[in-house]
């Protein structure tokens, strides 16, 4: 089993290093796919962590800018005191904004967690929003709020990913079918292609049924890109630069591999396939 999870992180994450991550988005780049780097871990409930991971993440955007990397960051809000602080956790969010803007006038994106954390989230990147434009967030396809939430979010001007969702909802909150989860991406995709303010936004899925419905509302909007995670789909990536399409792809790296893997198999059991298959297809 731990042969397997070494294979695993091999295929999905770029090592446990800071220059790791680095050295994983140049590759990319020189695919023509556009990095966005993530340090692994959540859920910090230590100050003395917190500060660690504000430390790495502004040396992180110091080396993209001197590398000349083309990478964004993403950070989950548990690793900046959520989920003990909400106003701690503003206040980091902001100096890292602060050196997003600093370092190459950088993008920050917010990641979306479990549905403990959906509310939370969603009011602290309002705030963030309304002093760094160049931030945005992640928006769970899975979840019934997400409509409403987009709704709202939009005329702000927010820059959203919306991604199917990987935390183990339950129904009340949260659609449980294949079916019923890609119609809501498809009609949230359709959503943000229509929205009036024209706001950039990113169709982060393996999916490519899904894939397809984008590219073809795309003829009106090209305001997007693609986003998708290290390690698969690398063909159908591949193909969509070639159809000169923007496709950025997600790249995690830290000692926390582990741990991130085994919760991502813990999460929902259609993970265990998409990783199976990440080894064996590109």
């Amino acid at each position: 089993m731990t042969g397997f999870f070494v294979r695993v992180a091999r295929q999905w994450i770029a090592g446990e290093m800071l220059d790791d991550g680095i050295e994983r988005a140049k590759k990319s780049n020189s695919k023509g796919i556009l990095g966005l780097l993530n340090l692994l871990g959540e859920d910090i409930k230590s100050k003395t962590q917190v500060k660690d991971t504000v430390s790495e993440y502004s040396r992180l955007l110091e080396r993209i800018a001197q590398s000349k990397v083309s990478s964004q960051i993403s950070i989950k809000p548990t690793q900046l005191g959520l989920a003990f602080d909400p106003e701690y956790c503003l206040q980091n969010y902001q100096k890292i904004a602060e050196d997003s803007k600093s370092y190459s006038d950088n993008f920050l994106w917010v990641d979306m967690e479990g549905s403990p954390f959906t509310q939370k989230t969603i009011d602290l990147y309002k705030q963030i929003l309304a002093k760094y434009p160049k931030t945005g967030i992640a928006i769970q396809a899975y979840l019934k709020r997400s409509e409403r939430d987009l709704r709202e979010l939009l005329p702000l001007g927010a820059k959203v990913r919306l991604v199917k969702g990987a935390y183990n909802e339950p129904a009340e909150i949260a659609m449980k079918t294949k079916k019923e989860i890609s119609e809501n991406y498809s009609k949230l995709t359709r959503i943000l292609f229509e929205d009036p303010g024209r706001n950039f936004f990113a169709v982060a899925t393996h999916d490519g049924k899904l894939v397809d419905v984008a590219k073809e509302l795309s003829r009106d909007n090209a305001n997007f890109e693609f986003e998708m995670l290290m390690g698969v789909r690398d063909r159908l990536k591949a193909e969509l630069v070639q159809d000169k399409f923007q496709v950025r792809e997600y790249i995690p790296y830290g000692p926390e591999w582990f741990a991130y893997s085994m919760r991502r198999l813990r999460e929902k059991r259609s993970n265990i396939l998409l990783l199976v298959r990440s080894l064996f297809s590109s």
